[in-house]
């Protein structure tokens, strides 16, 4: 059961990230440009074919068919955002979007590296446990694992620092 609650997490936060990148492509866009790491005119390509990956990952992780690839793919892609972070961290560019949460404004920092290493640690992990059999436990792994998403959300959200206009 650990390990559909946890893919089923992992892939909440990418159905959730990808949802919330689509809506605003163009800050998207933006963001992957300032990471200066590829030509300017393929920010836009590249937004959206990670939103479509992160989509797609989201949904085969919920899935559970081939849970240990899917584990693999996942934990490559979000090792993928550690080094590609790492880079920009390196050249003391921190003041740049993470794009780690849905409606998080965090910046890029070793933190931002290490929990996307852990992420990565732990979505690989759970690839490899057992599945819960019957469409009950799976619905409960589901909603479980949608729950602690949106409590880890809403924790994140709550310690930000309020912007007054």
């Amino acid at each position: 059961m650990a390990g559909a609650v946890t893919a089923n997490i992992i892939g909440a936060l990418f159905l959730a990230s990808a949802s919330s990148k689509a809506l605003d492509v163009s800050r998207f866009a933006s963001d992957i440009a300032a990471y200066r790491l590829i030509p300017l005119d393929m920010a836009f390509p590249v937004a959206y074919g990670l939103v479509g990956v992160q989509a797609a990952l989201g949904g085969w992780l919920w899935s559970g068919w081939l849970a240990a690839t899917a584990g693999i793919a996942a934990s490559l892609l979000l090792l993928f955002f550690a080094f590609v972070m790492g880079i920009n961290v390196v050249r003391g560019r921190i003041t740049l979007s993470c794009g780690c949460l849905p409606g998080s404004n965090s910046q890029l920092s070793w933190t931002a590296v290490g929990g996307n290493i852990g992420l990565a640690l732990l979505v690989l992990l759970a690839g490899f446990l057992t599945r819960p059999v019957g469409i009950f436990l799976n619905g409960e792994a589901l909603l479980a694992g949608i729950s602690i998403l949106l409590i880890a959300l809403a924790s994140v959200h709550l310690r930000q620092p309020e912007h007054h206009v």
